[in-house]
């Protein structure tokens, strides 16, 4: 038998005494927190308890309280790798390799109360977002995410699940299930900024554009020191400009978000570069429509939702300009790419 040797002892008790090894849960802070008891972006130690509002996190013999929207994620000792090789898979954009390790990370973090609610809310979360694509995935998703709302509805979670839930509602045009729903979330604290939006798109798909766009302009000012609040908001009020017909302060505002936002921020670019389009397209300027939806078929396709829209756009901006060929070219495209979303549903060819 093998004998460790004084220098591998060595080793083995340095890596124990490390702090990598004793650094507990790790809850990593949004970039430009301001959140002032974190540690080089992160706060570490034991999470105790969890709630829509806030994280406690024990450190020693003192208690820091996190709130919920200074956290950009949580790295809990001890959770299944299957849980970071969902995330990972999530964010490469394969959905179905996700969900199954959300679940299989659910299953091995057994009797890790915060680890399985986070792997479950991530499974009902990834298929929302492959329902807006994918219309036979509704119900399941509708079904997973109602029932997490139920089991969680005191969790760090409950809020995303119903912005989730929200979302898929007005997707699906189930506008009283999203009324109802966007009641609830604005009864809790944190939740009451996401409903002001959410409401304010209920209104703009039920056709009330002057009542959607009625508050913006107030939210829109208290959000000053909330960027990423403030350029949801704008987003919001330039589709009720263009349901309106005001294009050209339509397309001020969205011109503003696109030169605000980062170049690689595919999420807020791809929704700007689209409702760009859809402002000049309005305004009888196709031409520079189709540059604005090109912008993101080439630079921000990424983005499942926003990418098979802007093709079917593309499609129907050539048909209007009578280049057809071009317009058969992305109508395959779109079929090829997306054939179970709406948009290629509704294309020609």
């Amino acid at each position: 038998m093998t004998h460790p040797t004084p220098l591998r002892m060595a080793i083995v008790f340095a890596l124990l005494a490390s702090p990598l090894a004793a650094r507990g849960d790790v809850i990593n802070l949004i970039a430009g927190t301001t959140f002032k008891q974190g540690q080089g972006g992160a706060v570490r130690g034991q999470v105790t308890a969890e709630s829509p509002s806030e994280v406690a996190v024990s450190l020693g013999n003192s208690t820091i309280n996190v709130p919920t929207d200074q956290i950009e994620s949580i790295e809990y000792q001890g959770q299944p790798a299957s849980l970071q090789l969902a995330i990972t898979s999530a964010d490469a954009g394969r959905a179905s390799d996700a969900i199954t390790q959300y679940q299989k990370a659910a299953t091995e973090a057994a009797g890790k109360a915060f680890v399985v609610e986070a792997a479950k809310f991530g499974e009902a979360s990834t298929l929302a977002d492959l329902a807006l694509t994918e219309p036979e995935r509704v119900k399941e998703a509708l079904g997973k995410l109602t029932a997490f709302i139920q089991s969680y509805s005191k969790g760090r979670h409950v809020v995303p699940a119903r912005v989730a839930l929200a979302r898929l509602q007005l997707h699906t045009e189930d506008y009283k299930g999203a009324e109802a729903n966007i009641a609830e979330l604005a009864k809790i604290p944190p939740g009451a900024n996401n409903a002001a939006v959410l409401k304010a798109r209920l209104l703009l798909k039920q056709g009330d554009a002057k009542g959607a766009a009625a508050d913006l302009d107030r939210l829109i000012a208290a959000a000053s020191d909330e960027p990423t609040r403030q350029v949801e908001l704008k987003m919001v009020k330039a589709e009720a400009l263009i349901a309106a017909s005001k294009y050209d302060e339509a397309e001020s505002l969205v011109r503003q978000v696109i030169a605000a936002a980062a170049p690689d921020d595919v999420l807020i670019q791809s929704k700007a570069y689209n409702t760009l389009g859809d402002c000049l397209s309005a305004a009888a300027k196709p031409k520079d429509a189709l540059l604005a939806y090109l912008h993101v078929d080439l630079l921000y396709s990424k983005d499942k939702e926003e990418h098979p829209r802007a093709l079917r756009r593309i499609e129907q901006v050539f048909r209007k300009l009578g280049q057809l060929p071009r317009a058969e070219e992305y109508s395959q495209r779109l079929k090829q790419e997306y054939p179970n979303s709406p948009w290629a549903k509704q294309a020609q060819g």
